[in-house]
């Protein structure tokens, strides 16, 4: 939505740097949901109005979370994140949530979140909701359904119809790193024990960490694994898609016809990373696009901050 939005005008001077900024900062934008009651959150139907209201500070709440963090506020992921977190409920017409700013008083990187996060709501399965498909989703945003959204975005949402619905039916998602999200929230929701200020602190740091190492490798084929979840993507140096799977028993080293010695080898140096020593880089012959060479396989490993040396 962010490229489309800069292919189609030159209101919004939107870098690369910008666009990966504001990807990352927008995967917290429902943290302020971690104080609401589950009750409410977990609660299937149309919310009565005062339970409604509750959920509704979520928004506020999100933003105070990001506040509390032990970082500085003018750090522009820190100040995107604050953004998207108080005023993705916001609307173009100024009917909208916390502070009912209307127009370009929204910062653009709120109003993309906004008009995504309900393209997202209506095609996903919910609590209280089956899911719509694609057209039904579009349609309803383009009439007006689901609140009022810029004019140009919604162009961009009408040009991207079709590689929406694509990426809809593979169930394949534009962010790469929404499943790892999903799985550091659900982590990190669970440890009960841990102040919230913790909680969305841990979040930042590991994504930053993360956005860090593909951002200084940019133009090789990049490699995404979550060895508990198995999933995995693996991309071309051009950004597409090479390979993507979901199976814990999926067997990478095979599928790139890397021999079992290199194999047992990069075991054995995995086994020997650590928190102050996180990568680590090796030599090996593998079959990349009916490529046989040898290539540089450069690991990062990423320690979760929720438990000592995982």
């Amino acid at each position: 939505m962010l490229r489309q939005l800069v292919k189609v005008t030159d209101a919004y001077p939107l870098t690369e740097t910008d666009i990966a900024l504001i990807t990352t900062a927008s995967s917290l934008h429902d943290i302020g949901k971690i104080r609401i009651p589950e009750e409410i959150l977990n609660k299937p139907g149309r919310l009565p109005d005062e339970e409604f209201k509750i959920m509704k500070t979520h928004s506020e709440l999100g933003a105070a979370i990001i506040k509390d963090m032990d970082f500085p506020q003018d750090h522009p992921l820190v100040h995107t994140a604050w953004e998207i977190c108080r005023w993705h409920h916001e609307r173009w017409d100024g009917k909208g949530y916390p502070d009912g700013l209307k127009g370009e008083e929204i910062p653009i990187s709120a109003q993309v979140e906004s008009i995504v996060n309900v393209y997202d709501a209506l095609t996903s399965e919910r609590c209280y909701k089956k899911a719509f498909d694609h057209d039904t989703a579009i349609q309803m945003i383009l009439d007006g359904q689901c609140g009022q959204f810029n004019p140009i975005l919604l162009k961009c949402l009408k040009e991207l119809s079709i590689q929406l619905s694509k990426m809809l039916n593979k169930e394949m998602d534009d962010n790469k790193y929404s499943h790892e999200i999903q799985r550091l929230s659900n982590e990190i929701l669970n440890d009960k024990s841990l102040p919230n200020q913790n909680y969305s602190q841990s979040v930042v740091k590991v994504m930053q960490e993360k956005i860090d190492f593909f951002k200084s490798n940019s133009g090789l084929n990049s490699i995404d694994y979550n060895t508990i979840s198995g999933q995995l993507t693996i991309l071309n140096g051009k950004q597409k898609i090479l390979c993507q799977r979901k199976n814990p028993e999926f067997d990478l080293f095979k599928e790139f016809g890397v021999i079992e010695e290199d194999v047992q080898y990069i075991r054995v140096l995995l086994r020997q990373t650590s928190v102050k020593n996180k990568e680590i880089s090796v030599q090996i012959k593998a079959t990349v696009e009916n490529d046989s060479q040898m290539y540089k396989l450069k690991l990062h490993t990423l320690w979760s901050p929720m438990k000592k040396d995982v």
